[in-house]
């Protein structure tokens, strides 16, 4: 399913970043997705690249039809997210990404997908190539970043759909993920702010090792909460 992917130029992830999202923010007519897939197209003139967009070519021509076609576009770029093709990540990522900022809280139901994509990239490699764990990252926080205004009306179900990364065996994973999150609880009302306490408490008890990893979390939500 990866056909292309070693043989994509490899942007600097920071530079695609900026380049979405600054440089070719979607006109009226059009979408962030589909304006970034162009992009890349017009990048790419490999074999397999080609046929990779003539796929998903009938699918993102408007919003509408994103929506209608969320999950199988979805399914079509976590299919792409494998090592064995590190060097197409970043493009794939962005991708992800982009698709989140235009579907906003229709993605939200899209999220345990995308976290259990991402931990099983980390899980076959990706833990220890620093690169992409930028590259992971750096999609991620924009994923947040987009979704942040519906996260932070339930933000137990925000807890419960990252669980996995939040408590991901790994300081630096921790880290990174704990940190994405601050932008919700930014934006929680003092009542969120409480359930989510509450839960993290309750993942603790039922296994006490979480402890450690759910400190920060816990720390700021109270800190805020006593602020309010």
């Amino acid at each position: 399913m990866a056909r292309y992917r070693s043989r994509i130029p490899c942007p600097e992830i920071d530079d695609l970043f900026v380049f979405m999202w600054e440089k070719h923010k979607p006109s009226k007519q059009s979408t962030l997705f589909k304006d970034c897939l162009v992009e890349l197209r017009d990048q790419n003139t490999s074999k397999d690249f080609i046929l990779f967009f003539e796929e998903l070519l009938p699918y993102f021509q408007t919003l509408q039809s994103i929506k209608m076609y969320s999950e199988f576009i979805l399914s079509k770029l976590v299919s792409e997210l494998q090592m064995e093709a590190r060097f197409s990540l970043d493009s794939i990522l962005s991708l992800i990404a982009a698709l989140s900022e235009d579907l906003k809280e229709e993605f939200v139901r899209l999220l345990p997908r995308v976290v259990n994509s991402l931990l099983i990239l980390l899980n076959d490699g990706g833990l220890k190539n620093a690169e992409t764990i930028e590259q992971i990252f750096t999609s991620w926080s924009k994923i947040i970043e987009n979704l942040r205004f519906c996260l932070a009306r339930d933000i137990q179900g925000t807890l419960r759909n990252t669980l996995e990364m939040r408590y991901y065996p790994s300081d630096i994973i921790n880290e990174k993920v704990s940190k994405s999150l601050l932008c919700v609880l930014d934006l929680a009302l003092p009542i969120q702010l409480e359930k989510g306490i509450k839960m993290i408490l309750s993942e603790v008890a039922e296994q006490p090792e979480r402890a450690a990893r759910a400190g920060f979390l816990h720390y700021d939500m109270i800190v805020r909460l006593q602020r309010s």
